[in-house]
């Protein structure tokens, strides 16, 4: 900033014909103009804003090269961009926050840096979405006006890498975080309480449930004390999931119903349509499943979603659809419609591979079993790479139960013996013991 500065005092005071002395005035000392046009010394404000004074320019022109007209209009442009992403045109969003990026004002140029992280997320960019993340947050911690809160950053960073299917990093930066956060005397505090509900859900994601369970119940019982509806639904709706993973349903859909009471009446649009898109996706596991009110929530969720153009989240909605009309008995469409949400993913994240094994399942339905099986696989095993047992034993057992429905009883001992390995439960003993008996023979 010093030397662009420089440059900018000496044009001026040539093009008013002015020397250093004359510049320096009894401000300061004329060889102190000389170092500020150096780029040698950073003038303090009361210098700064006495040479702009005598300049005829403003301080934040010194300092930035943007005149403030063209600040306001910049700023007007930052407004324009975030109805933009608030209205769904996320591409255009996009192309306004990547303009005013550049801009040489800080506050301008943090601002769209935000801007542009949001607008990837929405878009399912979520490594780039990151990217600009990671460079906010260390504007964060610099103290840089116009940067974003610490807390929001730090939260985006544990839900990112976990949506982007990395539950081992999700799960270390947000432990890290919520210690800093503790350190800073900010436990029990609404932000706090949604940075332990994320990690909750990379703990879950990891199958890594005795975790998940135990930091759920601590999330519940400092949601209640702090009576926020909202931090209670986060907390609720996290402890729903596990729940269910844990074989209780019936606690999982109770908590699910008292989340979705509590943000309805208080949560933004794209988080009631996750909670709803969640909500189905439990009762789609109910015996029997509950298809009609699934629907119903997919339907509305699907709907609200679209406006705001979240492709992520879209693709998750599209996935329970698809495993809705799989259960309808509507093969094709099921297909059709994981192909959609594969088609919303850019990159490999849980929400593609999870489509991935439904229309896999679709198709072993359908009369696809050698193809269909393949998907699953090929979807379990990156779930595995990726750390998530839990959701890569899930894809096998339900690809088992698809193989024998269409009388392949081989191959769904096959995807049970898989699903087992998963889950950490191999039987090395039995195979020790053919061993023995081959070697008898």
């Amino acid at each position: 900033m010093s030397a662009t500065l420089g440059q900018r005092l000496r044009t001026l005071r040539k093009e008013q014909g002015l020397s250093q002395t004359d510049l320096a005035g009894d401000l300061v000392s004329p060889s102190y103009v000389s170092l500020i046009e150096a780029g040698r010394r950073s003038p303090e404000r009361e210098v700064l804003e006495g040479l702009a004074q005598k300049l005829g320019c403003s301080p934040a022109y010194l300092e930035t090269g943007i005149v403030p007209e063209e600040v306001t209009e910049q700023r007007l442009a930052l407004q324009f961009a975030e109805i933009a992403l608030a209205n769904g045109s996320v591409d255009e969003a996009r192309a306004q926050f990547g303009e005013l990026a550049s801009s040489g004002n800080r506050e301008i140029r943090l601002g769209a840096l935000w801007g542009l992280a949001r607008a990837e997320e929405t878009l399912g960019n979520l490594h780039v979405a990151l990217t600009h993340r990671d460079a906010l947050l260390a504007a964060a911690r610099g103290g840089e006006p116009g940067a974003p809160k610490l807390l929001s950053l730090l939260i985006g960073r544990c839900r990112l890498y976990r949506d982007a299917g990395d539950f081992s990093r999700s799960i270390e930066v947000g432990e890290d975080a919520l210690r800093e956060v503790r350190e800073l005397g900010l436990e029990g505090t609404e932000e706090e309480i949604r940075l332990a509900s994320t990690l909750v859900m990379a703990y879950w994601g990891r199958g890594d449930l005795f975790s998940a369970q135990h930091l759920a119940s601590q999330v519940i019982e400092r949601a209640e004390r702090l009576g926020s509806r909202t931090a209670q639904g986060n907390a609720y709706w996290n402890a729903s999931l596990v729940a269910a993973s844990r074989g209780q349903l019936a606690l999982a859909l109770d908590l699910a119903t008292k989340t979705l009471a509590l943000l309805s009446e208080s949560s933004e649009d794209r988080t009631l349509g996750g909670m709803r898109i969640t909500y189905a996706w439990l009762l789609l596991q109910c015996d029997p499943p509950q298809l009609d009110e699934a629907d119903a929530l997919l339907s509305r969720a699907h709907e609200v979603l679209s406006g705001m153009a979240m492709q992520h989240d879209l693709a998750r909605c599209e996935t329970e659809m698809a495993r809705s009309a799989l259960l309808h008995g509507d093969f094709g469409t099921a297909i059709g419609m994981a192909g959609q949400a594969i088609g919303r993913c850019s990159g490999t994240s849980t929400a593609e591979l999870d489509a991935r094994v439904v229309r896999g399942l679709a198709m072993v339905m359908d009369g696809q079993a050698r193809d269909g099986a393949t998907v699953v696989t090929c979807a379990a095993d990156s779930l595995e790479r990726l750390g998530s047992g839990l959701l890569a034993a899930r894809a096998y057992r339900d690809l088992a139960e698809a193989l024998l429905q269409r009388g392949q009883p081989d191959e769904a001992i096959t995807a049970l013996q898989r699903a087992a390995d998963c889950a950490g439960v191999r039987s090395s003993s039995i195979r020790s013991a053919q061993q023995v008996v081959a070697e008898a023979r």
